[in-house]
């Protein structure tokens, strides 16, 4: 009796932690008139290429949405560990902040919480978006620029 009830309490507890580490998406329905203008774009690099979406808000209601194709850099740490994503043509794009470049590190977070205190360089990322294609806009839909 006492093995069963042993055996039921440590189910229960491998359970629990399972059900904790899984992560829920969020995705994000853009106005129609930036997913029209992106779908445009996105059919001028091909269906094949990679792409991810880069948020950022300007001011109380201007957001510039960068999309950018993926590269070997340390900026896919992002894509990679976000649970956020954009939805355009029945396909779900990768999505993060622009924040998340400035106010994290682009490594896990047990690596970074390791080597506060040491010696040991934490990676910072900052990347330029110059040439990147672009689009401004407000959160009623209205297309800036």
């Amino acid at each position: 009796m006492k093995k069963n009830i042993l055996i039921l309490l440590l189910n229960f507890c491998l359970f629990s932690c399972y059900s904790q580490k899984k992560t829920s998406d969020i995705i994000y329905f853009l106005p129609s008139s930036v997913t029209e203008i992106l779908i445009k774009e996105l059919q001028k690099r091909g269906i094949e290429n990679k792409v991810y979406v880069v948020l950022d808000k300007e001011n109380k209601d201007t957001y510039i949405l960068y999309l950018n194709n993926f590269s070997i850099s340390s900026e896919n740490f992002w894509v990679e560990n976000s649970n956020r994503s954009v939805f355009i043509e029945k396909k779900l794009i990768p999505l993060y902040f622009y924040a998340d470049e400035y106010l994290s590190f682009a490594e896990k977070g047990e690596n970074v919480l390791k080597k506060l205190g040491t010696e040991e360089n934490i990676k910072r990322v900052i990347n330029i978006r110059e040439n990147t294609f672009s689009i401004k806009f407000k959160l009623n839909g209205e297309i800036i620029k």
